[in-house]
């Protein structure tokens, strides 16, 4: 009740020196500054405090008149809305233009107001060093829509801590800057002393570096899938040429062993068929990495993600396994003096289990790659991808380098 009544008798502080309407506009002109002021006033001496709050705070927007700053303050503590009036008095003191007495008002106003706010620490963490602050957005959350406030902008330095000064209530803090993903937190601040606020900043991977990691993970993943279904093919034809043949074909005697040498190519086309369904499980996975990059909202993108990498290392543990027992059974089964009906079905069971297992394999093994550079790529915000042929003799190789 005392800073009301301080605050309306500050109402009645003539306007600064030196700032007089515009030419051609008279005070009784209802659009002027003057007859706003009024009506500003007027508003205040009937307990509309919300509306002179409102009025005062675009006459200083406009026209950066101390009262009319000083007056906004007022208004706000009579609306018990002391963070506003901080705010607005502290942007006054900054003013070099106030007289003594004007000032020593001011200040005591504030620690007036002050004295109804809780200090809220924050402290923003960004992955790099930044030579500037970052704006800090503050809004509070009303419960009647009697309450509604301004939202209040705040500059803060990383790895700095910056004390807000905040009425008591529930409070949302935003950090939207174009080199970082928002982050939104909200606080409920109550009359003991309040925890700090951390900000986890995380860089914000532009438009370029997400389109050169789809292209380049659904490129491999193209390419994979070619390569891998055609090893799956040529490994298929032969596998099913060698195993479901006449058993004729694979008889004991002198002198060539012909059990021995179809043992041997079944063992080599199993081991290609293998190849080429792991080489194609890779370029799925791959795929599937890439394609979670074209997702637009970050965190719907970093979820997608983190659940491909968690199928991932799941498929590349049971692939792991799979393959295992499928080299295990194949091995058992490696008998070179006979070749029956039983021998060929259980090869053939052998076969399925390490060729499934190789699958799993690579579809895990690309899944989880993928997922993890992208995972990278959401934190850094960057993605380079350079390929390049290298030449030696007796053979040539073709090497991926990448920057996240």
């Amino acid at each position: 009740m005392v800073c009301v009544l301080v605050a309306a008798l500050l109402l009645l502080a003539p306007v600064d020196p030196g700032v007089s309407a515009a030419p051609g506009v008279s005070a009784s002109d209802p659009g002027s500054a003057e007859a706003r002021r009024d009506r500003a006033r007027g508003a205040f001496e009937r307990g509309s405090y919300s509306e002179a709050a409102l009025e005062f705070e675009a006459l200083w927007r406009e026209g950066h008149v101390a009262s009319d700053l000083f007056n906004a303050a007022a208004s706000r503590i009579a609306l018990r809305q002391h963070t506003h009036a901080v705010v607005h008095l502290e942007a006054l003191l900054a003013l070099p233009t106030l007289t003594p007495a004007q000032r020593e008002e001011a200040s005591a106003l504030l620690r007036t107001a002050r004295t109804e706010t809780r200090a809220v620490p924050i402290e923003l963490r960004t992955p790099r060093p930044l030579d500037g602050p970052l704006a800090i957005t503050v809004s509070f959350v009303a419960a009647y829509a009697t309450e509604q406030r301004p939202d209040l902008t705040f500059t803060v330095r990383p790895a700095e801590r910056t004390v807000l000064s905040l009425d008591p209530g529930v409070w949302r803090l935003r950090v939207d800057d174009p080199r970082f993903e928002p982050v939104t937190q909200e606080v409920r601040v109550a009359a003991a002393g309040e925890a700090p606020q951390i900000f986890e900043l995380r860089a914000r991977p532009d438009a370029r570096a997400l389109r050169r990691f789809t292209l380049a993970w659904s490129g491999a993943g193209g390419a994979g899938i070619v390569v891998g279904a055609s090893l799956l093919g040529v490994g298929q034809g032969r596998w099913s040429a060698r195993l479901d043949g006449p058993i004729e074909t694979c008889q004991g005697g002198e002198p060539l062993y012909p059990i021995a040498a179809c043992r041997r190519a079944i063992a080599g086309a199993g081991t290609l068929r293998t190849a080429g369904a792991a080489v194609l499980g890779v370029g799925v996975g791959a795929l599937i990495g890439g394609l979670v990059g074209r997702v637009a909202e970050p965190r719907k993108r970093r979820l997608g993600w983190i659940v491909t990498a968690s199928i991932g290392g799941l498929a590349t543990v049971g692939g792991a396994v799979a393959l295992g027992l499928g080299a295990q059974a194949f091995g058992r089964e490696d008998d070179r003096t006979s070749w029956t009906d039983s021998d060929r079905s259980a090869i053939g069971r052998a076969g399925a289990t390490h060729t499934v297992g190789g699958a799993l394999l690579g579809l895990g093994g690309g899944m989880l790659v993928s997922a993890a550079t992208g995972l990278l790529v959401d934190r850094s915000g960057r993605f380079q991808l350079a390929a390049g042929p290298q030449f030696r003799i007796g053979g040539a190789s073709l090497v991926f380098e990448g920057r996240f």
